[in-house]
């Protein structure tokens, strides 16, 4: 089978479908010149492939490959039946999810999937309490790849985040990351509440390194430029953006502030001390403490970072444990992923 991966989505996503295309030892499509550069960057083991989008088209894809890899969840729903009607060909598709998260907690209309990579248990359950998983015909554990993949070049990448932040960090400050999710269906952004706060009212003892989501700046561009632009020259603080690789970004910050991101899963890789915004929701709110309402929220996580560092050891291994599992290598995942597509295929045709 000929496999393929397509980007079509904000720059974020090579931090999933890039390092998954490397590990599968398989070519990527990128349709933005701007995200080809960050492949070229941040990702020089993958073998990734410009071209304009109008050439991606359905006969395109349908002439050159079998399986389609994406991280697009309405995607298959929309784009299978169209294979089989225009070019009588029964094309599969595996979604790659860009995130662990708690978003999506109460929706209840899902798309249906052909394959869908999962990383352990947690998405699991969250699939299955929302009704996602009865929509999905074969699913596939990978494990936490992505970290895997950053401990196997931590060197290289821990070089980039070194380079690109280092010169502007105070170095006998310690280094908060801040990463607001965007504003959903369910849940509101803490950008727009709470960031200018945050830095007016900055810490002494910290660097702010405030990681802005892509689909926050797309949603609302001119209210976050805004900020952005306010705050450009103040010491210490630093808006991060098209920075895909998240785990040199971690490893680099001394502690996390968020809300509903799926980086906080990530930094469970870290066990560092975590701080939230928004109500006591999810698993990933047992590793941390919420931020109360009407405090200096530096002041607050200053006062509680010892206590926070130690306080949650086990809980965040065992969330961690639970979010991802066991490691796992691409070649396991890639024989999986065949296992999958060949079963699927074998009750297809029984049917």
């Amino acid at each position: 089978m000929r496999f393929i991966v397509v980007h079509m989505g904000v720059d974020t996503y090579l931090d999933h479908l890039g390092v998954l295309a490397i590990l599968l030892d398989i070519p990527m499509i990128v349709t933005d010149p701007d995200t080809f550069q960050l492949a070229k960057k941040f990702y020089p083991k993958l073998n990734c492939i410009l071209k304009d989008p109008l050439d991606v088209s359905l006969q395109f894809l349908a002439d050159n490959y079998d399986v389609i890899i994406m991280s697009g969840r309405f995607l298959s729903d929309e784009m299978l039946p169209l294979f089989d009607m225009l070019f009588r060909k029964k094309m599969r598709m595996i979604y790659c999810p860009h995130g662990n998260s708690d978003k999506g907690h109460s929706l209840k209309d899902h798309p249906s999937q052909d394959i869908s990579l999962v990383y352990g248990q947690h998405m699991l359950d969250l699939l299955e309490k929302t009704g996602a998983l009865a929509k999905i015909s074969s699913y596939v554990i990978t494990g936490n790849f992505r970290a895997h993949f950053y401990l196997a070049n931590k060197s290289y990448y821990d070089s980039i985040a070194q380079n690109m932040l280092g010169p502007q960090l105070d170095k006998k400050k310690k280094t908060l990351l801040y990463a607001p999710t965007w504003a959903n269906k369910e849940n509101t952004s803490s950008f727009f509440s709470k960031c200018e706060e945050i830095i007016e009212r900055l810490h002494p003892q910290f660097n702010l390194v405030i990681k802005l989501h892509p689909w926050l700046e797309d949603q609302a561009f001119a209210q976050t430029n805004y900020v952005r632009e306010k705050y450009a020259k103040i010491g210490n603080v630093i808006f991060l953006s098209h920075f895909p690789m998240i785990y040199p970004l971690l490893n680099l910050c001394d502690g996390y502030l968020g809300d509903f991101s799926s980086i906080g899963y990530d930094m469970l890789f870290f066990a560092k001390p975590m701080f939230f915004f928004g109500s006591n929701r999810g698993a990933i709110y047992h590793c941390g403490q919420e931020v109360p309402e009407n405090v200096d929220v530096l002041s607050f996580i200053a006062g509680n970072w010892e206590w926070n560092a130690t306080h949650f050891i086990s809980t965040r291994k065992e969330t961690y444990d639970y979010t991802f599992g066991r490691e796992q290598s691409g070649e396991e995942i890639s024989q999986e992923i065949k296992r999958a597509l060949l079963n699927n295929r074998a009750l297809v045709e029984k049917n």
